[in-house]
């Protein structure tokens, strides 16, 4: 019997710590939060902290998982679920898995956790401590810096008439000068159509008198051309356009592989022979686009003729001029002939281009006038003139409408926005800021899209629309949502979430996709720069952990 009260006297000491202070003696449990010292009483049965089981409290620690939730046995490793924690004196108190303990490596920095080993822990608390100060210092100083520069662009904005604080009274001068507007416009859009009626009228009928004598001239051009045209083709002047006059123009021949036949060219002319007037009814326009002069006939070179010796009366007296022996046609005819054309081919080249002259000229002079702009008379144009005024008039007040319209849109969207607790974020409304990566732009209008655009010259994908803030529950401003993006091929819709952190300069930094089609980046700007932060520490020489 006594054997057995000294193994659980043992038992229980090799698990408490007896610390002496003068008369007073305290029982610390290893392993147990200071937050719940109050439910380990050793005078009292323990009951688990789940209330599921109550057990003599020797069970603690006993190396025996007797809870479900672990929680008698804080300061072992028996239960899988159980929790140690490291006290940490000097720095912050953590909580480790129970069965860290005892398993050879230092998790806490006070090396609390391999108690019961040979393992020499070395304590590391006051170095993390200073190096968790020394960060928090750099932080304070980033959030004061931030906060100075926040507090300039909230004052920028506040005076810009385009920011998100504006006045009711700047509100309502936008909506009156709106209406003034509406109704100048209206005005204006009367004065203009009054106007353009007339114009219209005047144009229509100057226009009419323009078709009017183009006609004319059509007419007139056609029936000089159908006359060149007849007197080419009447060779033998007898007024009519006969079967063989027709067949020496091959052009016409539809089919130019075969000889031009009689029967072909009666078919053309409807008979043996056409006058004027049916050849200007029914054979012109049959013919007149595919018509072409036949070249000249050459000449021959005319024999020299042979002078008379001269004499000593013809030595004294003038000799006749050149031209009683020459004619000149004749000369210009043996030039021609004898030295430009001593090549057969160049020859049938230069009149081939002579054989086009009559049809080029035709095609020429039938469509010149068509591409000649108009001249309108002085009254039409003074008309034009009147209606061009009224219509910049018109566009120019239309544009101050819709810029004030726009105006007081804008202002209204952004009264609707929720831009954080005390509108810090306002600022920032629509504006864009881009982040550049190797094959990709991304930029971010801040609450309205967040796009990706590729730097190959593809197009734009929407990564997402603005939709709400995310952030965790005691700061849901730390986390902008972008959701119903493009749809990924054969995914989800595109998404990203906007990280807000501290910064001096407003820029995105980390783009990332953790999760297809999931984006993430993190935005610094001094907006999210926190004051309490910036002024945590200014009077104290150290933290209390």
């Amino acid at each position: 019997m006594m054997f057995l009260f000294y193994v659980n006297l043992a038992t229980i000491l090799c698990f408490f710590t007896s610390i002496s202070n003068g008369n007073i003696q305290q029982t610390v449990l290893r392993g147990v939060q200071t937050s719940l010292l109050s439910m380990y009483i050793p005078s009292k049965p323990f009951t688990c902290l789940d209330g599921s089981l109550t057990i003599p409290f020797e069970f603690v620690n006993d190396d025996y998982c007797d809870c479900q939730d672990g929680s008698d046995e804080p300061g072992t490793s028996a239960c899988p679920n159980g929790q140690f924690f490291c006290e940490n004196k000097g720095y912050f108190g953590t909580l480790i898995p129970s069965h860290f303990v005892g398993d050879g490596v230092c998790d806490c920095c006070d090396g609390s956790d391999e108690y019961e080993t040979i393992i020499v822990c070395n304590n590391t608390c006051f170095e993390l401590a200073q190096k968790f100060q020394a960060s928090r210092d750099a932080q304070r100083a980033l959030h004061a810096a931030g906060v100075e520069k926040k507090k300039q662009i909230l004052a920028s904005t506040t005076t810009n008439k385009f920011g998100r604080q504006f006045s009711q009274k700047h509100l309502d001068e936008l909506e009156q000068d709106l209406k003034i507007l509406e109704k100048e416009l209206k005005e204006k859009e009367e004065l203009k159509r009054q106007v353009e009626i007339l114009e219209n009228a005047a144009k229509e009928k100057h226009k009419k008198l323009c078709e009017e004598k183009r006609t004319m001239q059509d007419v007139s051009l056609r029936n000089n051309q159908m006359h060149e045209m007849f007197a080419d083709l009447d060779t033998n002047g007898d007024s009519l356009i006969s079967i063989d006059e027709l067949q020496k123009h091959t052009e016409l021949d539809t089919n130019q592989q075969n000889e031009f036949t009689i029967e072909e060219v009666r078919s053309i002319l409807g008979s043996d022979s056409v006058n004027l007037n049916e050849f200007n009814t029914t054979i012109f326009d049959q013919i007149s686009n595919s018509y072409r002069q036949l070249p000249e006939p050459t000449r021959p070179t005319p024999e020299p003729t042979p002078l008379p010796e001269p004499s000593i009366d013809s030595m004294t007296t003038q000799s006749p001029s050149l031209e009683t022996f020459i004619d000149e046609e004749d000369l210009t005819t043996h030039t021609r002939s004898s030295y430009k054309y001593e090549d057969e081919d160049d020859y049938e080249e230069d009149h081939h281009r002579e054989s086009k002259t009559l049809a080029t000229s035709i095609e020429h002079e039938k469509h010149i006038h068509d591409s000649v702009a108009p001249e309108y008379d002085d009254e039409t144009k003074k008309l034009m003139e009147i209606a061009e005024e009224a219509r910049n008039r018109y566009h120019e007040i239309g544009e101050k409408f819709l810029s004030i319209k726009h105006q007081i849109e804008d202002l209204k969207k952004q009264s609707t926005v929720d831009a954080g607790p005390h509108d810090e974020y306002s600022p920032i409304i629509d504006q864009c800021f881009d982040y550049e990566e190797r094959e990709y732009t991304y930029r971010i209008c801040m609450f309205k899209t967040a796009k990706q655009i590729s730097k190959g010259g593809g197009s734009e994908v929407i990564i997402g629309y603005w939709d709400s803030w995310c952030g965790p529950k005691d700061n849901k401003y730390l986390k902008m949502k972008y959701s119903n993006g493009a749809t990924c091929w054969n995914g989800p819709p595109r998404s990203l979430i906007v990280t807000l952190q501290c910064g001096i300069e407003q820029k995105l930094t980390d783009v990332r996709e953790p999760s297809r089609c999931e984006y993430t980046i993190i935005f610094e700007t001094p907006l999210a720069c926190d004051e309490n932060i910036a002024t945590t520490s200014l009077h104290s020489d150290h933290v209390e952990f």
